[in-house]
C-alpha cells in the first residue's frame, strides 16, 4: 500500500467505532482498524500518520480548535 492509499484510508476510518450501538458499524470499523494495525507493522512512517492522526481525532473539540488536521504533505518529502 503506497502512502496515499494509507492516508486516504486515515482520513476515511470510522475512528469512533467503538462507540456505536450498531454492530455491524462496529463490526466494521474493527476490522478497519485490525487492517490498519497490521499495516503500521510493516512501515514506521506509516505508524507516524496513524498516531498523529488518532492524536487530532480523539482531542476534545475546544483543543482542536486551531489545531491543522494532518495533511499528507505533512509525510512527504
Amino acid at each position: 500500500m503506497d502512502i496515499q492509499d494509507f492516508f486516504k484510508l486515515l482520513e476515511h476510518h470510522d475512528w469512533y467505532y467503538n462507540y456505536s450501538d450498531d454492530h455491524r458499524a462496529w463490526k466494521k470499523g474493527q476490522e478497519e482498524s485490525q487492517r490498519i494495525q497490521s499495516i503500521i507493522q510493516e512501515v514506521p512512517l506509516y505508524t507516524t500518520m496513524y498516531l498523529a492522526m488518532s492524536d487530532y481525532m480523539f482531542k476534545p473539540l475546544d483543543e482542536r480548535k486551531g489545531l491543522e488536521k494532518p495533511k499528507l504533505e505533512d509525510y512527504l518529502n
